[in-house]
């Protein structure tokens, strides 16, 4: 018969045991997760990056836009300016024009206007050369810092002629 030590009956052992499987399956499941999980932040991050980018060239073609409408609006300003700078040119050009008919005496016959910016030829018939001195030249002697004229006289007895009044830079 054989001998007995022990008063329950022997069981068998495992090298690793049901409690040390159980955690080491819940470790392995753990790692698992946090692997797939940092795959999952990984993708995450990488479409944000890209969003990110996609933003960035957008406010970047924005900025663009931005410029260019601001180019624009200082053009348009610019030439609003330019428009209300001709607008004024324009109205002192008529203004001295209708002080320049207001100046021409009845006697005098003008037949040609050239106004330039700083030089006013005009063109026409006088009866004597004293009424053009008296009546016309001298107003226009008094506004323009040099005034020539030219005579040619006509087979009637009146005289053609042809007066160049210059205003220089440094008398504006």
């Amino acid at each position: 018969m054989a001998v007995r030590y022990s008063f329950t009956t022997p069981q068998p052992k495992y090298i690793v045991s049901k409690l040390t499987k159980i955690w080491i399956f819940y470790v392995i499941v753990s790692v698992i997760i946090v692997y797939f999980g940092g795959i999952y932040l990984k993708i995450e991050v990488n479409m944000l990056n890209n969003n990110a980018q996609i933003v960035e060239n957008n406010m970047n073609i924005q900025d663009k836009k931005i410029a260019l409408i601001n180019k624009n609006i200082e053009r348009l300003k610019y030439e609003a300016n330019l428009d209300n700078i001709n607008k004024n040119y324009n109205n002192e050009v008529q203004q001295s024009l209708l002080n320049l008919f207001a100046l021409i005496p009845d006697q005098i016959t003008i037949t040609q206007i050239k106004l330039e910016e700083e030089k006013l030829t005009l063109k026409g018939i006088t009866p004597t050369r004293e009424l053009y001195s008296f009546l016309l030249q001298a107003p226009l002697r008094s506004i323009f810092t040099t005034s020539r004229v030219d005579f040619f006289p006509l087979p009637n007895g009146w005289f053609n002629f042809t007066s160049i009044s210059v205003l220089n830079k440094e008398a504006k």
